[in-house]
């Protein structure tokens, strides 16, 4: 399995939307999983825990300019954060057959599977050695691989 930096989505979302108003050297907390962060001036910021060091950027598509987080030593996710917001909010409802991201261009697959009981949407794209899914958390949905995902316990 390759290596990858994990960013928690709610952290990205919090630092995307209000990072630039922490200044340098300042201490945060992502207000919904609790994750301590400092704000490294220029866009950059550091994850406490573990002092992983991620910097704003933005990626280029026709017109538009698409903000994430990208890992300073250059280790990132196995999905892009554009992919991830596209299939999070839409990926329920949309119908099989091939999607192509509009930011990065990475091509899908988006299928349906039988697990635990339940017809749930699968993503597939190159590099994956697995499909991914949607799976309920305790306060926001996020992707997993099937093989990890567990039925909803209400």
């Amino acid at each position: 399995m390759a290596e990858r930096v994990i960013l928690n989505d709610c952290c990205e979302d919090w630092i995307i939307e209000w990072g630039p108003f922490y200044d340098k050297g300042m201490g945060f907390s992502c207000p919904e999983c609790g994750t301590a962060w400092r704000a490294e001036g220029e866009a950059r910021f550091r994850r406490v825990d573990d002092e992983q060091i991620f910097r704003r950027r933005d990626r280029r598509a026709g017109v538009g300019a698409f903000p994430y987080l990208g890992s300073e030593d250059g280790i990132e996710p196995l999905t892009e954060r554009c992919c991830a917001k596209i299939l999070l909010s839409q990926g329920a409802r949309m119908e099989p057959g091939d999607f192509t991201c509009p930011v990065c261009r990475t091509e899908w697959r988006v299928a349906s599977a039988r697990l635990h009981g339940l017809r749930l949407p699968t993503f597939s794209k190159r590099g994956l050695h697995e499909p991914l899914t949607l799976q309920q958390g305790r306060t926001r949905t996020f992707l997993v691989g099937v093989s990890h995902y567990s039925p909803p316990r209400e």
